[in-house]
């Protein structure tokens, strides 16, 4: 909860007590007068109940604190006035009054509890000393007055005292988290910025890891890519009101072992900070040697998992049992298991709020999703698993639908423009990253014609106007001019022709607000760092032709 709801809930739960408080003790002494003292007193006393039951009632309908604040202390003002007035009980009554600076503490903020004291230390006053010859209006000694007045000003200034520190105290700590705040939000900016520079060699890795498969040993390469999933793992702990993005570094779709794989991703966690970590294999060897899919990605996925159940781990040692089986007809099952008692989860927990709460569940299950596959977790007393259930894909790369083209279909403007076939293409590359710019160009150089690099927007103005471009790779982030900016100039610059040069939206900056700016500015498909070189080769083909 935070500090203001805090302090809101704790004014709520005063003002019900001062209303019970009140509306308890005017109808005790109301039915005491009623049935022994005086009845007028009485039935005076029982409406003051009555107006205390109702306030009471409709605070806890409304919940409006400043609104019934007000009234009950206007109404504890007439009440104790009246006492002091009339001298109930043989004069005796005026020591109620000293009540009133403390039920006001209770009920009203610091910043109006001087105001209603002092009022009623005014019409004490006016009850002392005005003259008159009013039958009911009670005359008091000066030894009562005094005794009086002293020891509600006494009271009154300790009270005064202790909320002026607690207020200070209040301010304090406002300061130290306006400050708090101020300083996490220049961290959560360098981690943001952190977090889009890592990207850039991490898409260039991903991109020389694609162009030389064959001329590199497949161990290396092995060896290459769980470096970059844990990379990956790591870059997804950024908070997420920093980093909306889940980072997912894609490879080229291989066949590959995928008992190899876990083997791999758990011999990554034999190191000491792990240390704590045991690990149980029950891996079926009915599973088939080659299975057709993104290995960095199902690396990256186990890394995520593990890695979760390590972070949410309690106690010297935490036992994981890793399965793997293929369960009905071309489905493989993966899964993951953990004893509760290990685990910093309440007992209590409902498993469809932690993939919905939790950020690093809902990065797994993304994961997940972009290997066509998809997470369970199952908890019970004795054991927390998650499972992963993928389909055997054994069709070639070039036939397989990425789901992101699905996604973009829709949006993808309608322009007609002459067909031309990817390897006519003369391709305008804007990029400001030289290393990347250069990783960009060996993967799709033999796909194309000719390759124009711009490494800002003003250059690229200058290449649009100067040589025939049949279509863009535009980068956002550059200096100079953006890469909306950019779009801009060249969709004003085809105005009134018949025109229209695709121009696809290449960056590390994946949020959902930046991919609507980019169609909103003319461009007319995206894709995201680090490069997967086949979707963006398939946007490129159905864009040209």
């Amino acid at each position: 909860m935070a500090n203001g709801d805090s302090e809101s809930y704790i004014h709520f739960l005063l003002l019900n007590f001062v209303l019970l408080l009140s509306l308890s003790t005017s109808l005790i002494f109301s039915i005491a007068h009623i049935f022994f003292f005086e009845t007028t007193i009485g039935y005076v006393l029982f409406v003051f109940f009555t107006v205390f039951l109702s306030l009471f009632i409709l605070f806890r309908i409304s919940h409006n604190y400043q609104l019934f604040s007000a009234l009950t202390i206007s109404v504890l003002l007439i009440l104790f006035s009246l006492t002091a007035l009339i001298g109930a009980g043989n004069k005796s009554g005026l020591m109620w009054g000293l009540a009133f600076p403390v039920l006001v503490a209770f009920t009203t903020k610091y910043r109006n509890y001087n105001i209603w004291s002092l009022i009623f230390l005014g019409i004490n006053f006016a009850v002392f000393f005005i003259p008159n010859n009013i039958e009911f209006w009670t005359k008091y000694s000066n030894d009562t007055i005094m005794r009086y007045s002293f020891a509600y000003i006494l009271i009154y200034a300790l009270l005064e005292f202790y909320l002026r520190l607690k207020q200070q105290n209040i301010n304090e700590k406002e300061k130290e988290l306006i400050e708090t705040k101020h300083k996490l939000s220049g961290k959560d900016k360098f981690l943001s910025s952190l977090s889009y520079e890592i990207r850039t060699p991490l898409n260039n890795i991903a991109g020389i890891i694609n162009h030389q498969r064959k001329n590199i040993n497949e161990n290396i390469i092995e060896e290459i890519e769980l470096s970059v999933s844990n990379l990956a793992a790591i870059l997804n702990k950024i908070p997420e009101k920093t980093e909306k993005y889940t980072l997912q570094i894609r490879g080229d779709k291989t066949n590959f072992n995928i008992n190899n794989v876990i083997k791999k991703v758990i011999a990554l966690f034999q190191t000491e900070k792990y240390s704590k970590l045991k690990f149980n294999l029950l891996l079926s060897n009915s599973i088939p040697d080659k299975i057709y899919g993104d290995r960095i990605n199902c690396m990256q996925l186990l890394i995520s998992t593990i890695d979760f159940l390590y972070n949410n781990s309690t106690g010297s040692t935490v036992k994981i049992d890793v399965f793997s089986e293929e369960i009905e007809t071309n489905s493989i099952l993966i899964k993951i298991t953990c004893k509760t008692e290990n685990l910093i989860f309440p007992k209590n927990i409902d498993t469809s709020n932690l993939l919905r709460d939790l950020k690093d569940l809902k990065i797994i299950n993304q994961t997940a999703e972009s290997l066509n596959g998809s997470l369970t977790i199952q908890k019970n007393y004795e054991t927390f698993t998650t499972l992963f259930k993928f389909k055997i894909i054994n069709a070639p790369a070039e036939t397989k639908k990425d789901s992101k083209d699905i996604n973009t279909a829709n949006i993808i403007r309608s322009y007609t423009h002459q067909k031309i076939n990817l390897k006519d293409a003369s391709v305008l590359l804007v990029e400001d990253d030289v290393i990347n710019s250069k990783v960009m160009t060996l993967n799709i150089q033999k796909l194309v014609k000719k390759i124009f690099i711009a490494e800002n927007g003003k250059e690229a103005l200058e290449k649009f106007s100067e040589s025939k471009i049949d279509i863009i790779l535009m980068d956002i982030r550059m200096p100079l001019m953006d890469g909306f900016k950019t779009t801009e100039k060249i969709r004003e610059a085809e105005t009134g022709t018949e025109s229209h040069v695709p121009i696809i939206a290449v960056t590390a900056n994946a949020s959902s607000e930046v991919k609507k700016h980019c169609f909103e500015v003319g461009m007319d498909d995206y894709t995201t760092k680090p490069t997967n070189y086949k979707l963006l080769i398939r946007k490129m083909k159905k864009l040209l032709e």
